[in-house]
């Protein structure tokens, strides 16, 4: 009999639900884009060979999102990405042929020549967007990596939950990201989670508005039973301030990042420290249907002199910048994607990722200067 109350009730509280979402207002929004890319020697070399000839492709992605109001402060948001592809590459993709089979990897914007993306629908978000008495809550797969100005951004979509509380008008908040979870399924390790912490306040004004975030990265992904077992714990600090006087628009960001990059659980290994230095100043005036703007941004790069400390590359680490396309080539999410990484005459490795030392996606080692 208990049996049968638990299954009834639950029933009841499907139905619920179904009769407050039939009675929902919906709402959509999204985008289209076709792009086309020719590239000419993207390696960078002097001497152009096969492997650095020239490319001409065309890409595009179709993306809605949908916002379903169930109540007044209850929405559930959905996004999904239909068809983000090069125009002719399958999974099969080869220099001289491709298939149309579909291809079940998704997007990665890492930067290698042939990356595929998701060719069929790819729902890529939905959470609650909720108001309480207590505050506000985002909870499920939601946007992360965006945080003040659009310096370093990724929009990037994780699994979490995000709190907010207005005190007039300032806004306090605090998130959790859970990236990697190994609690669970055959071979599940405790404690060999990679999670991201952030506490941050927003203050709004009338020329504009300023935030400070404090971020905590513990990722225990690299913990085994291995002798070389370690775990990486780093911190951040962000603050960032955007101001508008009449026709001029000024914004601001630092981060400072430090803590260990690998912290051994056996003696005899030798830790690695972080340490990281990143500054960005933006403004921009308008005159009519005209405007001219300029940029600056310190990155601070690598020492390679000093093996038990790390001074910079934590950006691809973190994967942070992934939507922050200053340029048409460098730096620039898009097109590292579709056409490559610039390779050039760059030697060594990441000492963060590994991977090979050229110019990707993320600004690492830069005195970066721009007008427009």
């Amino acid at each position: 009999m208990k049996k049968f109350w638990i299954v009834l009730l639950a029933l009841g509280l499907v139905a619920a639900f179904a009769m407050s979402a039939s009675a929902a207002d919906v709402k959509f929004s999204g985008s289209y884009y076709l792009a086309g890319i020719y590239a000419d020697n993207n390696s960078l070399t002097q001497e152009e060979t096969r492997a650095t000839s020239a490319q001409a492709l065309f890409y595009q992605r179709l993306r809605i999102q949908t916002e379903f109001k169930v109540a007044e402060g209850l929405s559930l948001v959905t996004r999904f990405d239909a068809l983000e592809k090069k125009w002719g590459q399958g999974t099969a993709f080869t220099a001289w042929r491709a298939s149309n089979s579909y291809d079940v990897t998704n997007r990665s914007s890492q930067g290698f020549l042939g990356n595929k993306a998701q060719e069929n629908i790819e729902f890529e978000r939905a959470y609650l967007d909720f108001t309480t008495k207590i505050g506000r809550f985002n909870i499920g797969y939601q946007n992360f990596v965006a945080w003040g100005t659009m310096f370093l951004d990724t929009h990037i979509t994780r699994p979490g939950i995000k709190y907010f509380v207005p005190a007039g008008p300032v806004t306090i908040g605090a998130a959790i990201e859970k990236i990697v979870d190994r609690n669970t399924g055959a071979g599940a390790m405790a404690a060999g989670d990679k999670d991201i912490y952030d506490i941050f306040a927003i203050y709004k004004f009338t020329a504009g508005e300023a935030g400070l975030l404090y971020q905590y990265n513990a990722d225990n992904t690299s913990r085994s039973t291995l002798a070389t077992s370690y775990s990486t714990k780093l911190s951040a600090i962000v603050p960032y301030a955007k101001m508008k006087f009449g026709p001029v628009y000024v914004e601001a960001e630092a981060i400072y990042g430090f803590g260990d990059l690998r912290k051994y659980e056996v003696a005899g290994n030798n830790d690695i420290s972080a340490e990281a230095l990143a500054l960005y100043i933006h403004g921009k005036a308008a005159f009519g249907a005209a405007y001219v703007g300029g940029m600056f941004i310190y990155m601070r790069g690598d020492d390679w002199g000093t093996t038990d400390k790390v001074e910079g590359s934590l950006a691809a680490g973190l994967l942070a910048g992934d939507a922050f396309n200053p340029c048409l080539m460098l730096w620039n999410g898009e097109y590292t994607t579709w056409v490559g990484n610039f390779g050039g005459n760059a030697n060594g490795n990441n000492p963060v990722t590994g991977g090979f030392n050229n110019i990707s996606t993320y600004m690492d080692n830069v005195w970066f200067y721009q007008l427009y």
